[in-house]
């Protein structure tokens, strides 16, 4: 009788810590989803396009500065080469003119 009374009171221990450890088990799976789902929704507030703050805005900003500085170089450059086109163009007519001036007088 007492046997069986420590067998029954065993076998209640061990279904016991069974459920304990399923307990436990399931507990630990909540608390790293819980986690999960908060590291999910940082990163989807932290890239948000209409939060000022956020990287892919800070991102976005940076690449349409370099944009505008790309447009104002090759305006720079276009105009530059635009100059010296037309100095050339200035150049040429000066040696044309020399030149006719230098024929006049060979004739005169």
């Amino acid at each position: 009788m007492l046997t069986t009374q420590l067998k029954d009171g065993l076998n209640k221990l061990r279904v016991k810590r069974e459920d304990l450890v399923q307990k436990r088990d399931e507990l630990v799976a909540r608390a790293k989803m819980a986690q999960a789902q908060m590291q999910v929704q940082t990163a989807v507030k932290n890239v948000s396009v209409m939060d000022p703050t956020s990287e892919l805005n800070r991102f976005e900003e940076r690449i349409r500065r370099q944009e505008a500085m790309a447009r104002g170089m090759a305006e720079v450059s276009a105009s530059s080469l635009e100059d010296q086109f037309a100095e050339l163009d200035e150049t040429e007519d000066e040696m044309e003119i020399e030149a006719r001036l230098a024929a006049l007088k060979a004739q005169g």
